[in-house]
């Protein structure tokens, strides 16, 4: 018979929630309503509190109080250390089922491994903190509330961490998003974390670094002109194609230069779309690429975009063209160590004696850590599942690490420490 955990991440599966900026907008598997309702329900089988944060029109934030220690949601605590409660975080999307080998939406059992869309990235980490939770929610020695959460958009932008955040800001719960649930955002606000797990793959590891991200475009205006008579023209490929060339020497004499930072490596670039022209027999007027930068924990978006795009400015050829930087569709800071080095030691402890994992890392992807830290939390980055399976072709992840996952997580919540 199936572990708990296995068969809630079964039915977690079965949800579509395809981030709707990575598919058709027509593709009925988008959106993360279906995970949403589900997460109401089993909040409300329960008996937990909960809150819906409206973030995008149609994709909500959930939020849940589990267990009230010495407090209780009537009288909710009015600071102080004793009162903090411990937040666990799991996003709700996935990326987009196209190129897939085995069927997204229904769960596959091979070989002691799961697969489906989000099995490890993250639904895996979700329905293992969801069953650990369930089974202490009712504990009388819960030495302090959990807060369970599942943002929207971390695949594509960190929209839902950020507006999650800002719940604990100096507004006293009050946003620019509105909400809705059992569980007020004013009492919310005064529930601050003081520390945070966010669930991401990292094989039970501990993760306690790890980079930021700027994504933006860059523009090339030219003229158009017939092909037979370019002169008339002003290529902006021609252009664009100098500036790709100008990213490299960005990246040869520039990034691969500085100090590698000792768990995340150095900061890299990469040109990950290209797009120009309009026919086969036009100068094309118009060429543009995606420039995807990954931060070092101490750099700013800000300052990567600003010098990334000086140097392009300096040593591109535009050839009769401008070049226009848009700003930043999606950025992040990087997730630094230190403050949460107690949070993780604990948790590495627990981990080895559970599962012999729970060895400090940084990893060179971006995360939800990043602005929960930024916001003041204590966080770092646990769960099941190898980053190597995520978005893959035929994702999976190995039911001994899930089912692992829930006692680590269960233990985390009850062992906790000030």
């Amino acid at each position: 018979m199936s572990s708990a955990s296995v068969q809630l991440l079964e039915q977690l599966i079965a949800l579509p929630s395809v981030n709707p900026l990575l598919t058709a907008p027509d593709d009925p598997d988008a959106g993360e309503g279906r995970v949403t309702d589900f997460l109401q329900n089993f909040a409300q089988q329960q008996g937990w509190p909960w809150l819906r944060q409206s973030v995008h029109p149609g994709r909500d934030n959930f939020l849940a109080l589990v267990g009230f220690g010495p407090n209780s949601v009537s009288e909710p605590p009015q600071g102080g250390a004793q009162a903090a409660p411990m937040l666990f975080e799991a996003h709700q999307d996935t990326v987009s089922t196209e190129g897939m080998t085995c069927n997204p939406f229904d769960a596959k059992h091979a070989q002691g491994r799961l697969y489906g869309r989000g099995a490890c990235d993250v639904k895996g980490g979700m329905a293992a903190m969801l069953v650990a939770l369930a089974e202490i929610g009712t504990d009388p020695d819960l030495p302090r509330p959990v807060l369970f959460a599942s943002t929207i958009n971390e695949e594509c932008g960190f929209t839902g961490v950020r507006a999650l955040a800002e719940l604990w800001s100096d507004t006293n719960g009050t946003s620019n998003h509105q909400t809705h649930g059992t569980l007020s955002s004013e009492t919310v606000a005064r529930l601050k974390p003081r520390a945070a797990v966010v669930a991401e793959p990292t094989e039970l590891d501990v993760v306690v670094s790890h980079r930021g991200v700027a994504r933006w475009q860059v523009e090339t205006h030219g003229r158009a002109a017939h092909s037979s008579q370019p002169s008339e023209g002003a290529n902006a490929i021609y252009a664009m194609a100098s500036i790709v060339r100008a990213v490299q020497l960005y990246e040869s004499e520039v990034l691969a230069q500085r100090p590698e930072d000792p768990r995340c490596g150095r900061p890299t670039v990469s040109v990950t779309t290209f797009h120009g022209g309009t026919g086969a027999n036009t100068v094309p007027e118009i060429a543009a690429v995606n420039i995807d930068r990954r931060l070092s924990p101490e750099e700013t978006p800000e300052e990567a975009f600003a010098e990334l795009s000086r140097w392009i400015e300096e040593h591109a050829e535009l050839l009769d063209c401008t070049v226009a930087h848009q700003p930043p569709w999606m950025q992040s800071h990087g997730l630094a160590e230190g403050d949460n080095l107690p949070l993780a030691k604990r948790l590495s402890n627990i981990a080895r004696e559970v599962a012999d994992t729970g060895q400090l890392k940084g990893v060179p992807y971006g995360a939800n850590a990043a602005t929960l830290a930024t916001a003041g939390i204590s966080t770092v980055v646990f769960g099941p599942g190898s980053i190597a399976q995520a978005h893959t072709a035929d994702e999976w992840i190995e039911v001994e690490q899930l089912e692992k996952a829930v006692e680590i997580y269960r233990r985390l919540a009850l062992d906790l420490e000030e």
